[in-house]
């Protein structure tokens, strides 16, 4: 019993001493470490966003978690004592030795280190499509990657809650009229919304812009019914017709169709008329329905 109070206590203490901004410059300090603006290294000092991120996540006693970019810990602490199993991916190993500390306490964290994209087939091969979260504080650098790569190949997580700058989050979640091809990918494939707002002073060191906690739920499950609605369409000629849409935002819809595609801008007309769309709309005005039908429209 004495033994178990004491490893309690340990993880209490590790865990006190990573949410502060003086713990993690004494720990910067201990393991002679600056953090990296370039690598995009700002540590969550602020034990409020960290719950709120765990309870949107809906982190449980049987998930498993994956983390990308888990720096000093700060976040991996809450994620060790609320899931089963916790695999964080480290790129910059001066962070090793302070991880290397957090496995001996909690035997659920593994500790991966390198880029997440080429340790992926490591880490992946620990995970079941679909059967684990995606929670992280992540670099901003990685962000538009990280979204892509979670969204589209497998294994997916069931959901994402990530930590980024909030001027990207509301791209994610933008209607239309303010439609992005970020938007349109991210919503093809799940259902985002942002929780909250995140202010510079919650990290350390405090980055130049405001964040923001977003939350991706249905990943793998098309909540929105989109991938359906295309049939046999693939994806990736889905996302051929976005990215010719959007190549020339101020350009009304049927004159970057007409270039992109190689058509008449009469035919372009034509197919828009058909898709039910108005031609002289721009990409960024399209709903996700609209996307669909335009895209049926084109390939058939």
């Amino acid at each position: 019993m004495a033994r178990s109070k004491s490893v309690v206590q340990k993880r209490n203490n590790q865990a006190a001493s990573f949410v502060s901004r003086s713990g993690l410059i004494e720990l910067a300090q201990q393991y002679h470490l600056t953090p990296s603006r370039q690598q995009g290294q700002h540590f969550m000092i602020d034990r409020q966003v960290i719950d709120d991120m765990i309870r949107a996540a809906k982190i449980a006693s049987e998930d498993t978690v994956l983390e990308i970019g888990p720096g000093f810990g700060t976040l991996t602490v809450a994620l060790a004592e609320h899931a089963r199993s916790v695999w964080s991916v480290e790129l910059d190993t001066r962070f090793a030795p302070a991880l290397d500390k957090l496995v001996t306490v909690y035997p659920s964290l593994h500790c991966v280190y390198g880029d997440i994209f080429r340790v992926w087939p490591e880490v992946s091969a620990q995970l079941t499509d679909r059967q684990y979260k995606l929670v992280s504080n992540l670099p901003y650098n990685i962000t538009s990657l990280v979204l892509r790569r979670f969204l589209e190949e497998v294994p997916r997580p069931s959901s994402a809650t990530l930590l980024i700058q909030r001027e990207v989050a509301e791209r994610v979640v933008a209607p239309p009229g303010q439609m992005s091809i970020l938007s349109v990918a991210v919503q093809f494939y799940a259902r985002p919304k942002i929780i909250r707002a995140v202010d510079p002073s919650s990290f350390w060191p405090a980055p130049e812009v405001h964040s923001a906690i977003l939350q991706l739920d249905g990943i793998g499950t098309d909540p929105g019914g989109h991938q359906a609605g295309i049939g046999q369409i693939t994806p990736q000629q889905f996302f051929r017709v976005v990215k010719v849409a959007f190549a020339a935002r101020r350009k009304q819809l049927h004159n970057t169709l007409a270039a992109g595609l190689q058509l008449e801008d009469g035919e372009a007309q034509t197919v828009l008329s058909e898709a039910n769309i108005d031609p002289t709309v721009r990409a960024q005005d399209l709903t996700m329905d609209d996307w669909v039908s335009l895209v049926r429209r084109v390939y058939m």
